[in-house]
């Protein structure tokens, strides 16, 4: 059944004086999804949900909910709940009155804020602090905290600006699997602003890529992942060695060009249209050789061991070819296998599927 949209926002831009911080930006957000905005600092992510929240006004294009114009419409006219990344919480007051107070605001009678307060405290695993102070719970505690006084008023809408950077990688973790657990429970759209590309996987039903103030890409974590469709979507969400081609051609089904002795394959692509078109794979999607293998329907090319680095449970490798315009490489590998111990500048043969394979502009 397809989703309902819920916000629509079209043709955003915002200027401030000569610089674009956002230009012609345009989503759709659907009722009851995980939205991630992700891209790296100064990409214009949090200055589109700041222009969603209603805090800036955008220079150009509008926004639509559920069809009615709110371009101009008060932050606190558009029943928006948001969470920032410092917590926000009012020092002097007990979480339970933290959590009610967008409801005091409003006017709600006591009986009902007070149930109201209660479910979402039970709802973020906070059931039993309704008492304390902000500064008697832990860093992940008050964010829930948080969370939970901007979800009391039933918003429409959940913003959420990179909520869980402060914390430290264990939490932050155990901090996800609870925004999941609360995303299911409460059906409230959620629009999530990080620069964390693995935060950014985990916890999505899509991810809108931002770069430079545009929109690069924006689909489901699978799709995006495996389909990137420029060469800033395949480096920056997850690794990816990329190999300059020349003499491109096409072979029936697929495309066929030179890197350096190497000839590879990959599927066609209109990305054969560029004029140095790039061929991608995944590192997790190739092998690693002593000697050149025999091996039907992949791609191979050699190339020389340079640099290890340890990393615990797996050692990364970093690798090189004598290919013109070559770029470095990375494949990581159980810190047990074999080349794990190879010494620097051990030549090996890499080999990956040819289906593996992505033609980029």
């Amino acid at each position: 059944m397809q989703q309902q949209t819920q916000l629509r926002a079209i043709d955003i831009g915002k200027r401030y004086g000569d610089f674009h911080a956002l230009s012609d930006v345009s989503i759709d957000i659907q009722q009851g999804e995980f939205l991630t905005l992700l891209g790296p600092s100064g990409s214009g992510k949090t200055t589109f949900l700041m222009i969603l929240a209603g805090f800036q006004d955008p220079s150009s294009g509008r926004l639509e909910a559920l069809g009615a114009d709110i371009t101009r419409r008060p932050a606190e006219k558009r029943n928006f709940g948001m969470v920032f990344q410092g917590y926000a919480l009012f020092p002097h007051m007990t979480i339970d009155e933290n959590v009610a107070f967008p409801l005091k605001i409003r006017g709600m009678k006591a009986e009902e804020r007070n149930r109201r307060v209660r479910r979402m405290l039970e709802v973020v695993g906070l059931g039993e602090h309704l008492g304390k102070r902000p500064g008697e719970l832990s860093g992940g505690q008050q964010q829930r905290v948080a969370i939970a006084r901007a979800l009391v008023f039933e918003p429409d809408l959940l913003l959420l600006d990179e909520p869980l950077s402060a914390l430290d990688k264990n939490l932050r973790e155990q901090l996800q699997q609870e925004l999941q657990r609360i995303h299911r429970q409460v059906g409230t759209t959620f629009v999530f602003v990080t620069h964390d590309q693995n935060e950014a996987l985990a916890l999505s039903t899509r991810i809108a890529i931002f770069n430079r103030g545009r929109l690069a890409q924006i689909d489901t974590p699978h799709a995006i992942y495996n389909q990137p469709s420029n060469r800033f979507v395949a480096e920056f969400l997850g690794k990816m060695n990329l190999f300059p081609l020349s003499q491109v051609g096409r072979a029936g089904e697929l495309a066929c060009g030179h890197f350096g002795d190497a000839k590879l394959h990959a599927e066609f692509s209109p990305a054969l249209d560029a004029a140095a078109p790039l061929l991608a794979v995944r590192p997790e999607h190739m092998q690693l050789h002593d000697a050149p293998p025999s091996l039907s329907g992949h791609n191979v090319v050699q190339a020389v061991l340079t640099s290890k680095t340890y990393q615990g449970a797996s050692t990364e490798l970093g690798l090189a070819t004598a290919a013109e315009g070559a770029l470095p490489m990375s494949l990581a590998v159980h810190a047990e296998h074999r080349a794990a111990n190879l010494d620097h500048g051990s030549r090996v043969w890499l080999s990956w599927p040819i289906e593996k394979s992505l033609l980029l502009a």
